[in-house]
């Protein structure tokens, strides 16, 4: 309908919202039951209203941001974060004080997790500065209320952890493991302690806007994680050059582990930590601006392009590729709430009713990494390169896992692979 194509492109412009990463007939809901809310039912009267009222917008937009995040979720970059700062930052930096930013935040527990780990090293609250971004009011609300139920630990905590959250009232009980199944009709939440509410710096800014933080100094720490894949083209190339005004020469930036592909290609080089998905500038790069950035967005989806092989028989990739856009949409969303079954199943199917695809193998992988399935992920991204020798984004994700593996001369022959196919297909290099 014409009134979904309209809303959704208010939302693209305003908030670079890829709105297919919802699924369109999510989507469609989200706007009936808002234009039924609302008490309007003529289309035009419902855009009209869209355009004028920001509260109408706002609503709207709530109902389409739906956090998905917890306490110390995937473990390992907290760990990476603080052997970084203990063992090399505040070495190096006497007397100074680390910056660090999260965006966006959604309800909080990504930095308050970050606090944690940081206070739980014996970093102290005056010894960093932890500020936290956020677009939806209600996200920022909860984050203020710092109260949260089950659905926010989807994971033990440890002991140390479980000291940071206090209980009283109609909340969990102190000393009860936030994860405990408990008989039905006993609270089950728990409130972070004040100690470390006090050192999280909430804000409401939109990270896809030029001005997002403007004037602020430089972070050594970025989180920014499981964004760009809910991105349009031009959003994430927004998104791209606030990180790079944002982030320290020598700072460290955590992202999602479908998203390490697209900084690979924008000055950063990958940290060795395993499940970190952490990157740093490339020594002697900044990261690129402008064209440069949008020359590398005609990828399909979050970061993967038709190779040079597959462009040359148009006729019969166009549309695979156009089915593909949405698969890699679809999967990625599905990953990122932990559904790697569901995720995985999906690729399988469309790899089961399409011609064998590069793009679809390289995203079977990717999903298989995220599910801690090194072998099957590996395996996946042999059969992408068998389709297609020369498929980027497969060379760099099979450098990046054998760099994780520490075989430091399989990840060095599939990055020099890398490099060569990008340089022949920006003409830099001969055949």
């Amino acid at each position: 309908m014409e009134i979904y194509a309209a809303v959704e492109k208010r939302f693209i412009d305003t908030l670079g919202l890829n709105t297919a990463s919802f699924g369109r007939s999510g989507f469609e809901r989200v706007i009936c039951a808002a234009m039924k809310r609302s008490g309007v039912a003529d289309a035009t009267a419902y855009l009209e209203l869209l355009s004028t009222s920001p509260e109408e917008f706002e609503r709207c937009l709530e109902e389409l941001v739906v956090p998905e995040t917890w306490f110390f979720r995937d473990t390992e970059p907290f760990i990476l974060l603080k052997q970084h700062l203990c063992e090399k930052w505040f070495p190096s930096h006497p007397g100074e004080k680390v910056r660090i930013l999260s965006a966006p935040c959604s309800t909080g527990e990504e930095p308050y997790s970050i606090a944690m780990t940081l206070m739980e090293a014996g970093i102290l609250p005056r010894q960093f500065h932890l500020d936290a971004a956020e677009i939806s009011r209600r996200a920022l609300t909860i984050a203020d209320r710092a109260v949260y139920g089950k659905g926010s630990f989807r994971q033990p905590l440890t002991a140390a952890q479980e000291a940071f959250f206090t209980g009283h009232g109609d909340i969990l009980p102190q000393g009860v493991p936030s994860n405990s199944i408990l008989p039905q009709g006993v609270p089950t939440e728990r409130r972070v302690g004040e100690a470390v509410v006090r050192t999280v710096h909430f804000h409401r800014d939109n990270l896809v806007d030029p001005r997002f933080f403007a004037g602020q100094a430089p972070y050594q720490i970025i989180f920014c994680r499981n964004v760009l894949i809910y991105l349009t083209a031009e959003a994430r190339r927004l998104v791209l050059e606030n990180i790079g005004r944002l982030l320290a020469p020598d700072g460290i930036l955590f992202t999602g582990h479908a998203e390490v592909g697209i900084l690979l290609q924008h000055g950063f080089t990958a940290i060795r930590h395993a499940r970190a998905f952490a990157c740093k500038r490339s020594e002697g790069d900044i990261l690129p601006q402008g064209n440069k950035v949008l020359r590398t967005e005609d990828r399909v989806g979050a970061g993967l392009k038709p190779s040079p092989t597959a462009l040359s028989a148009q006729h019969f990739v166009l549309p695979q590729m156009i089915a593909i856009e949405s698969l890699h949409t679809e999967a990625l969303a599905l990953a990122d709430r932990g559904l790697f079954d569901e995720a995985a199943a999906l690729c399988q199917r469309y790899l089961r009713e399409q011609r064998p695809h590069a793009d679809g193998y390289c995203l079977l992988g990717l999903i298989h990494e995220a599910a801690r399935q090194s072998g099957d992920a590996e395996g996946c991204y042999l059969k992408a390169l068998y389709l297609d020798p020369d498929h980027h984004e497969t060379l760099i994700h099979l450098s990046l896992l054998y760099r994780q593996r520490g075989n430091d001369r399989k990840a060095a022959l599939y990055r020099q692979r890398a490099d060569a196919t990008e340089g022949r297909a920006n003409g830099t290099v001969g055949p």
